[in-house]
């Protein structure tokens, strides 16, 4: 019985030192709060979804085909415990237009898709030993976010570019890992997934509803402030 309490004991002091260290874990090695970074972003799989308002519902796609973009962002973050930190991050995404499919119908196209504006997110470091002081993280955010769509030929027949802007509320997810350059330095590699609503040009007599998926893979730097 001894020997069960003294183990039981010397377990629980070991998980209330564990929790202790939890709550100030973090990928900074020399105590500083808040952090900068740039991002640059190699984004693929991006596509467009809409609908408009006729008799039947006509439905409306657009993608990138196997095409890329890019873009880029800066953000400023701050840690906060429990290796959660929250960063305010401004990007910008651009990416173009080649297919397109109209109820059904595929075809080709020419356009272009821009995304700009402020994302506010949360990543979580989770207490885990990796050789080399490798730290995983995954998280999200949400933000409001300009785009733009252009759109200058379907199919064969061009024409002079019709485009819509507008800003709206968007989200993304995120996973990656952050490797060490030195004790307020690191560079970053991330995936991620990012979602917003959109407006398109359907004519003045038509309601238009649509949304707009991309994939990214990004290699940044951070750096303590």
């Amino acid at each position: 019985m001894r020997l069960i309490a003294a183990a039981a004991t010397a377990l629980l002091c070991a998980a209330t030192i564990v929790f202790a260290q939890d709550a100030d874990y973090s990928d900074g090695r020399d105590g500083s709060q808040s952090f900068t970074g740039l991002r640059g972003s190699l984004d693929f799989n991006g596509h467009l979804s809409g609908q408009a308002a006729t008799t039947p519902p006509t439905t409306i796609k657009a993608s990138s085909g196997g095409s890329s973009g890019g873009g880029a962002s800066v953000y400023w973050g701050w840690r906060l415990p429990y290796g959660f930190k929250t960063e305010l991050e401004v990007l910008y995404r651009a990416l173009p237009l080649t297919k397109a499919s109209i109820n059904g119908v595929a075809g080709t196209m020419s356009g272009h898709a821009n995304t700009a504006g402020p994302m506010l997110n949360l990543t979580w470091t989770p207490p885990v030993d990796v050789p080399l002081g490798i730290r995983p993280f995954i998280g999200g955010g949400v933000g409001y976010l300009w785009n733009e769509v252009g759109v200058n030929a379907l199919g064969t027949t061009s024409f002079p570019t019709t485009h819509d802007d507008s800003w709206h509320f968007g989200y993304n997810v995120m996973a990656g890992l952050s490797i060490p350059l030195s004790a307020s330095s690191r560079l970053t590699g991330m995936y991620r997934w990012l979602h917003e609503d959109i407006d398109v040009n359907c004519g003045a007599t038509l309601s238009c509803g649509a949304r707009g998926e991309s994939s990214s893979v990004e290699l940044g730097l951070e750096m303590d402030l």
